[in-house]
């Protein structure tokens, strides 16, 4: 029988795996309740809202950062396209405002 680690590490592979295919938000869906569920306690996913995970650090995670906000600012441009387009498809966009900050460089 897997080891706790092992079982961790099987689980960061498949993590490795939808990254590297360009996943920087990943969906309930694309992983099984157990893999995301060991993650999730882990410390390297972090729910967004119900279905909808950004990969986290987990010293980023751990209890003396609770509410940190690191994760979020990371992946939140990723996390609006994700949802965004699995649910509207290619019909949305950003306010033009929100576009011209991101162009001039006045906002991260």
């Amino acid at each position: 029988m897997a080891t706790p680690n092992e079982k961790l590490a099987a689980s960061l592979e498949l993590l490795k795996v939808l990254q590297d295919r360009g996943h920087r938000v990943v969906r309930s869906a694309a992983l099984s309740r157990t893999h995301r569920e060991r993650l999730s306690q882990a410390g390297y996913l972090q729910e967004v809202i119900k279905g909808w995970y950004l990969p986290a650090r987990p010293d980023f995670a751990a209890g003396s950062l609770e509410g940190s906000t690191a994760a979020w600012f990371a992946g939140m441009r990723d996390f609006v396209a994700g949802y965004c387009d699995d649910r509207f498809g290619s019909g949305w966009h950003l306010s033009p405002d929100q576009s011209l900050l991101l162009r001039t460089g006045e906002q991260p």
